[in-house]
């Protein structure tokens, strides 16, 4: 039985839904990047689609003429010696499109060794020493001349499409200011003229690094919130996958699944997905949807929810069953009061929560879930 939905980490849907206004926007940011600074952040939580986003970006790029990498930052990267190789990397080994490795050559960069024989060895650390200054400086000079290799390619210019960036962020290390790198560098390139374009997607603490690492950030980006779906838009996602097949979904079924799923992306490709797997029927309605839940959440809990909560330890876990009867947001105070802990301890907890991905700071004393729907989870499971 032919199955349209596509449940998955980063896996294009049949169709994209409900991101027409970001889609439309960043075909229009191409055009002003010609001219004018562009650099965009995607910001929300986790099962909302930014990957997917991101990937659509890429065609866009492709079709519109501009160069682009692509990166998954992790917390092994929030250094600035890493990060800048990390950078460098991109730039020179996995642009698509053109090969600026070849372009870097010794009328460019003064090497006196054929291009070879310098991609063998350590490439990065030899293209950071033919440049003098501080890493900003080099980044800056590098940038500058890499620059003349992609307006000769006949290409418009390069765009970064970076994901999981919110793990990037100054001062998690003494004398560590990745960030603060990558925002100077680019500000002072974008406002010579060259065209360079930042996509940095991530969680909600993403842009508030950004600021806290340069003020200016605020200006230098424009910053989109990526969220659940409408009404109309989660109707969508559901309804139109199933024309292309020989599957059909009675009208209250579809109206259930838009409310059990909140209208979260990947819940809208997950929930469509195992019921056309686990019916052998072609008419699925709310009956066999009600006899399938429990084996549906089941597989759900198993498959998205618990990898990320057994990473927490048992107190860990307490507090998070705590949060979930705080949910949405979560005020300390209230945490504190209901968990009946030490403000000290309770402190060390929600930052071993952080870096392990399950919570974030939404504002002065505030915390949110990462995951959609987790306090669902948590409340099952409790």
């Amino acid at each position: 039985m032919n199955n349209p939905f596509r449940p998955g980490n980063g896996i294009m849907p049949p169709y994209l839904a409900g991101r027409e206004d970001e889609i439309l926007w960043f075909e229009k940011s191409l055009t002003s990047a010609l001219s004018l600074p562009q650099n965009l952040v995607l910001s929300g939580i986790r099962g909302t689609g930014k990957t997917v986003l991101l990937r659509k970006f890429e065609e866009i790029c492709t079709n519109r003429k501009w160069l682009f990498v692509k990166r998954e930052f992790n917390s092994k990267l929030n250094h600035e010696g890493e990060f800048l190789n990390a950078l460098l990397t991109d730039v020179t080994t996995k642009t698509k499109g053109i090969s600026l490795v070849k372009k870097l050559k010794k009328p460019l960069i003064g090497f006196g060794r054929g291009y070879k024989d310098v991609i063998e060895g350590d490439f990065i650390s030899v293209l950071i020493q033919k440049y003098k200054g501080t890493l900003g400086d080099r980044l800056e000079a590098i940038l500058t001349d890499m620059n003349n290799a992609i307006l000769e390619s006949g290409h418009n210019g390069l765009i970064f499409l970076y994901d999981e960036f919110h793990f990037i962020e100054d001062g998690k290390a003494s004398d560590n200011f990745p960030l603060s790198l990558l925002l100077e560098s680019f500000s002072h390139v974008q406002q010579r003229g060259l065209r360079y374009y930042l996509v940095l997607s991530g969680l909600p603490p993403l842009f508030p690094n950004l600021v806290k690492a340069k003020t200016y950030a605020e200006r230098m980006f424009t910053v989109k919130n990526i969220g659940n779906l409408s009404k109309e838009a989660s109707q969508k996602a559901i309804m139109l996958p199933l024309k292309n097949s020989d599957i059909i979904f009675t009208n209250e079924l579809i109206n259930a699944l838009m409310e059990e799923t909140f209208g979260y992306p990947y819940f809208l490709q997950f929930y469509p997905y195992y019921l056309i797997q686990n019916v052998p029927k072609k008419k699925i309605g709310v009956k066999e949807f009600k006899e399938m839940q429990p084996l549906l959440l089941k597989e759900l809990d198993e498959s998205f929810f618990s990898g990320r909560f057994n990473k927490a330890s048992d107190s860990e876990q307490r507090i998070l069953f705590e949060m979930a009867r705080l949910a949405p947001e979560i005020r300390f105070s209230e945490l504190r009061e209901n968990a009946k802990i030490d403000k000290n301890y309770l402190n060390q907890i929600l930052i071993s929560l952080i870096e392990k991905g399950l919570i974030f700071r939404a504002g002065r004393g505030k915390y949110r879930l990462t995951l959609p729907l987790l306090e669902r989870f948590l409340l099952r499971k409790e």
